[in-house]
């Protein structure tokens, strides 16, 4: 176990060497519940921004959003497996954190707002 997590740290410290540069990553430790982890894989996963027409496209390429097929009057299910898993798994894991360690969305939160 010990050799596996001296791999495991030299990739996260490679790759987060390798984002340190981006505009983005900073932009993305600045968000309560993402740290240099998560900034990492969204980054990453993210690629260009620009390839996204607007903040709907990329909310729905993160999983983010609901998924509901409507035909005729029924309701089913859409393309919920769509989109970047590990970004979802991000957002997930960002919203956990800052619900856990940071008091306004904690307040957010418990006031039956929905956070994104």
């Amino acid at each position: 176990m010990q050799a596996l997590q001296t791999q495991i740290d030299g990739i996260e410290k490679a790759l987060s060497k390798h984002c340190r540069g981006n505009p983005g990553y900073g932009l993305l430790k600045t968000v309560s519940g993402i740290g240099p982890i998560l900034a990492t894989v969204i980054l990453l996963e993210t690629g260009s921004i620009e390839r996204f027409a607007d903040v709907g496209n990329y909310a729905s390429y993160c999983r983010c959003v609901g998924s509901i097929h409507v035909s005729n009057g029924k309701k089913g299910e859409g393309n919920t497996k769509n989109g970047n898993r590990y970004l979802a798994w991000a957002y997930v894991e960002a919203a956990n954190f800052a619900i856990r360690y940071c008091e306004p969305a904690r307040k957010t939160r418990c006031n039956g707002m929905q956070m994104v």
